[in-house]
């Protein structure tokens, strides 16, 4: 990020239904010492916003870059490997969180196009010249209530919906995931616009109006959740790929631990553990 430089907001107390932000901060380095592991009394959410490091929580290990999103429960102990030269970017904000069905996955992966909308939400605490006076402070709270929105749909605390009409204007979205069952992977995006009845930037525009996603990140939850069904069922990693469409089984590596911060292997130890986009 360009313009670089440190934040620290305390004694936020932004608060809605469910969700209480207690402070925000921003260093070219994640607050652990390399791997001094400890707790908090509350929830803490780390977002990547560049470099790579590595996070430990409990006895896992997580690999971590641009976009990934780590959450902490309270009691939770956990520390840091720094993985380059350079340290990460990264956002800390503790916060206490409602426990509900939807609990927090540890280790998630925002889509790159809401990475980019939480960068451009820091850049504009950036901008706030005096951040920490009160008359600054529906701004501020409004902007990390922006960020909040992101990094919990990532970490599957809040759910992707159609936040501009009822529930009929979701059609598109499920006639896009009838297709992805129905055609299996060999569909291409393409082949998925034309039967749709509409040009791929125009599908686009609908699926993000009704559920957040482009085609892309639709079409890659889709393969995402299918191949962690396989794994759990105990397939070779091989007849996964085959399945999901990617053929090559190094690449099929690559790309889930992509999406989900692990290998095929690791996730299979920690199936609970699924990424929402």
């Amino acid at each position: 990020m360009k313009n670089y430089r440190p934040i620290l907001l305390q004694n936020l107390a932004v608060a809605v239904p469910g969700v209480r932000v207690r402070q925000l901060r921003l260093n070219q380095h994640t607050p652990e010492a390399v791997w001094s592991t400890h707790s908090h009394d509350h929830g803490q959410l780390l977002i990547y916003l560049s470099g790579r490091g590595r996070q430990k929580i409990t006895e896992k290990m997580h690999e971590c870059r641009p976009g990934t999103v780590v959450y902490l429960e309270p009691g939770a102990m956990h520390g840091f490997e720094r993985q380059m030269v350079r340290p990460p970017l990264v956002l800390v904000i503790d916060v206490d969180l409602e426990i509900t069905r939807s609990t927090p996955h540890p280790c998630a992966q925002m889509p790159d196009a809401d990475l980019t909308k939480v960068r451009g939400s820091v850049t504009r605490l950036f901008q706030i010249r005096q951040v920490e006076h009160r008359e600054a402070s529906l701004l501020v709270g409004s902007i990390v209530l922006e960020i909040l929105d992101r990094v919990l749909l990532a970490a599957g605390w809040i759910k992707p919906f159609n936040r501009y009409g009822d529930a009929k204007m979701m059609n598109t979205t499920r006639s896009v995931e009838r297709m992805l069952e129905r055609m299996g992977p060999e569909i291409t995006m393409e082949a998925i616009a034309a039967r749709s009845g509409y040009n791929m930037d125009h599908l686009n525009r609908r699926l993000k109006a009704e559920c957040g996603l482009t085609l892309g990140q639709l079409r890659s939850r889709h393969r995402l959740q299918r191949a962690q069904r396989l794994i759990q069922q105990g397939l070779p990693l091989q007849t996964v790929g085959e399945r999901v469409g990617i053929l090559d089984n190094n690449y099929f590596s690559r790309w889930f631990r992509q999406q989900t911060g692990m290998t095929p292997t690791t996730w299979k130890k920690s199936p609970q553990m699924s990424v929402r986009f």
